[in-house]
């Protein structure tokens, strides 16, 4: 996910400053497809975070982002770009299955920092 993440960051840093530099039929079109990317990359890194700091409420959304991640690579591939196509498959496809091995959130369960809270109250 930090990958993915680092990955749309440069994306969208990259649409901007062709959006900018007139590298674009429509500069404005550029730039909103750069910040569209940018915010997509937050998404990204608030998953990995939630994965690095070990909760598991963070999987649903990380397959749900990986499923549809894999058919962007799908779409890609039979749209002419096939090595993007098949990196973006290959990617959405391993990080969902490791995905597969977190478990699921139990809603009875609280982590040691909530049972801390909850004792300070």
């Amino acid at each position: 996910m930090g990958l993915q993440t680092l990955v749309l960051i440069v994306l969208a840093g990259d649409l901007v400053v062709v959006g900018a530099t007139g590298g674009s039929d429509s500069g404005a079109r550029a730039i909103t497809e750069g910040i569209t990317v940018l915010v997509l990359a937050a998404c990204s890194g608030l998953l990995a975070y939630g994965f690095a700091r070990r909760r598991s409420i963070a999987r649903t959304p990380t397959l749900v982002w990986n499923l549809l991640a894999a058919l962007v690579g799908v779409s890609l591939w039979s749209g002419g770009a096939h090595a993007v196509g098949a990196v973006t498959i290959a990617v959405g496809a391993v990080t969902f299955a490791c995905s597969l091995g977190v478990p699921r959130y139990d809603l009875d369960d609280l982590d040691e920092s909530d049972e801390h809270d909850a004792s300070q109250q």
